[in-house]
């Protein structure tokens, strides 16, 4: 039996492989042989791509570039003085302060993305603690995803389309946010961009040190959170189409170094996962206990709910009807180009049957990675139709002027409608720094303040970003000192619940003050 699905499955893939194949050679006509490299030329191939792109842009698109990154950078600055977020203030508080070896072993919390921890130890080591060198791991790899992106979509379809699908991308809301968050996804689509770079000219040279480097990139993102899975197969799963519908005599060669890559990557993600598996469980990566259970009966009664919640994340920054038109637009792009259809289908490919083997559809923040397959769509069906304006309303509208005009319209519009909603992804916590400001005057030694979840890592991180005592807010009766109780109504705590979780149910209610009332946070106090 076991044999027998295992050759009805390779069947079934060897099927698509054909389909795929078919399917885009009746509009690509026949594919073109490729002559393999040596692999002894990837650094004369990097300088001489390096000097193509230059070569072959005029000085006016290169200046927008750089402009549309610039104006996607002071996007991204311009939130890293928001409140903090629950996962980034565990990040730092709970991890961060913590040794390396605790960093890259211990998973009790899913907030630890164990590459993107181990860079923020060292941003606040040498900065601080303050928002923004907490935010600046996260920051530099959003701000050099750009630029990666640009490149890949040029030499992937051309230069008109890659500017205005970096422009999507800078002005992206959820992109924004999370380049501004203490969080590794950032980091992943870093390591994505590479990935997808590195395997590129792997296919078009046969290269064996970039087929190498795909697996080195895809696993260092692994070794920022395990849901980069997700990105690493689809990166596989699209070279292995780009190789079938691009390449026959050279096929066979191609996809050994392909083989020896991936598992290269599995090694590679087996040893940084070592320390994990060894302190935790196989399980406890796959699927965190945090994240409840992953049953089937789980999965059938939630994953409606958690679809629409990812629809309402992907659309949260922008209105309904450009939702729509974004959704015309991927359809378009999936019927026009070959190049974007092998992508699309290598997309769908590495995440949903991967959903169903973990049966569990994972949080919206998993899934920004999709964002840039999307925008990318969105910039080839706005290409054509400002093509199409061009021969049927207007002949005067060339291409360089026609791309100018798109990418304004949609770094005003796209980045004005983002920039307006991106505050609300993320519940934050406002009134913490205020209530610590309020407590640097007032706090004494042996004094105590009792704080509960989620309140807690953010009054820590904002206790040391203060230069104060984070032991202040360490459960245990006060030494001596004054007992204060921080109290946050808008997350259902009450003064009876916060002295619970700081097990000081027998302390008399009765005595406490309230010395000061915001719109989220209370103070209590003994007289």
């Amino acid at each position: 039996m076991g044999t027998a699905a295992k050759v009805r499955s390779t069947d079934v893939f060897l099927h698509i492989l054909l389909l795929l194949h078919l399917v885009t050679s009746m509009e690509s006509g026949t594919p073109h042989r490729k002559r393999s490299g040596n692999g002894n030329g990837f650094r004369a191939d990097l300088k001489s791509g390096w000097r193509k792109l230059f070569e072959h842009s005029s000085a006016s698109h290169k200046r927008f570039v750089l402009l549309v990154i610039l104006v996607g950078a002071a996007l991204r600055i311009s939130q890293l003085a928001l409140p903090l977020t629950y996962d980034e203030a565990v990040t730092c508080a709970v991890y961060a302060t913590r040794s390396f070896g605790f960093i890259f072993s211990d998973y009790t919390s899913p907030a630890n993305h164990f590459l993107h921890t181990a860079l923020v130890k060292c941003s606040v080591a040498v900065f601080g603690f303050h928002r923004w060198s907490l935010r600046l791991p996260a920051l530099i790899a959003g701000l050099l995803v750009m630029p990666l992106f640009y490149v890949f979509v040029r030499v992937m379809f051309n230069r008109y389309i890659a500017l205005m699908a970096l422009s999507f991308v800078a002005a992206s809301g959820a992109l924004i946010s999370y380049s501004a968050l203490a969080r590794g996804y950032s980091l992943t689509w870093l390591f994505m961009m590479c990935a997808l770079l590195a395997g590129r000219h792997f296919a078009k040279r046969n290269n064996w040190v970039s087929a190498l480097m795909v697996a080195v990139f895809c696993a260092f993102g692994m070794w920022v959170v395990p849901s980069m899975v997700f990105v690493s197969i689809t990166v596989y799963v699209w070279l292995a189409f780009y190789l079938v519908v691009n390449y026959e005599s050279t096929l066979g060669k191609r996809f050994a170094r392909l083989g020896a890559s991936f598992g290269l990557f599995l090694l590679l993600t087996t040893l940084v996962y070592a320390p994990v598996v060894s302190l935790h469980s196989i399980d406890h990566v796959l699927h965190h206990p945090a994240l409840g259970e992953n049953t089937w009966v789980v999965f059938a009664s939630t994953e409606q709910d958690r679809a629409f919640e990812l629809w309402d994340f992907f659309s949260s920054t922008a209105t309904t009807w450009l939702s729509a038109l974004g959704f015309v637009g991927l359809v378009y792009a999936a019927y026009i180009s070959v190049k974007y259809r092998i992508m699309l289908f290598a997309l769908v490919l590495g995440a949903v049957p991967l959903t169903f083997i973990l049966r569990y559809v994972a949080p919206p923040d998993v899934w920004t990675y999709v964002l840039f397959n999307l925008h990318l769509s969105s910039a080839i069906g706005l290409f054509y139709v400002m093509k199409l304006i061009q021969e049927k309303v207007y002949t005067g509208f060339a291409k360089r002027t026609r791309t100018l005009v798109a990418c304004a319209l949609v770094l005003v519009g796209f980045g004005w409608l983002g920039m307006a909603r991106t505050k609300d992804l993320r519940p934050r916590f406002a009134e913490v720094a205020t209530a610590v400001e309020w407590f640097g005057g007032v706090l004494k030694p042996g004094d105590r303040v009792y704080v509960e979840q989620p309140v807690d890592a953010p009054f820590a991180f904002e206790l040391m970003s203060h230069g104060l005592d984070r032991s202040l807010s360490q459960t245990g009766p006060a030494q001596g000192g004054k007992v204060y109780v921080l109290v946050a109504p808008a997350n259902a705590q009450t003064l009876k619940s916060v002295l619970g979780s700081n097990n000081a149910d027998s302390f008399d209610q009765k005595t406490l003050v309230k010395l000061k009332d915001w719109t989220r946070l209370e103070i209590f106090a003994a007289p």
